[in-house]
């Protein structure tokens, strides 16, 4: 595979979409099942919810602004910003590891 050059915004938007899954993920873990949930819980899982969708559409029309999925393929560009935001992306507590490990 040939080195996809990534405009540092991009992988820090990769990391922004990382994080606001963890936090969300956090939330779920520390609060239990969703069926049980008070009414402020929930509205903080919505909102946890809704800024993950938020990171997400901002990384995808970043994507698309770039150009560099229709270059390079989906596959290849997710691959490649996995691999570039690893190194500084956090530790997902609870999991048993520090950070995904990509082999590119």
């Amino acid at each position: 595979m040939a080195d996809i050059e990534l405009p540092p915004g991009l992988v820090a938007l990769q990391l922004s979409v990382y994080e606001a899954r963890l936090r969300l993920i956090g939330h779920v873990r520390a609060n239990g099942p969703v069926r049980g949930w008070s009414p402020d819980t929930d509205v903080e899982g919505a909102n946890l919810q809704h800024a993950c969708e938020v990171s997400e559409g901002m990384l995808q029309k970043a994507i698309d602004d770039s150009g560099l999925e229709q270059k390079h393929g989906q596959p290849a560009l997710r691959r490649a910003l996995m691999a570039a935001a690893a190194p500084q992306m956090p530790a997902q507590p609870g999991s048993g590891w520090a950070r995904p490990h990509m082999s590119v």
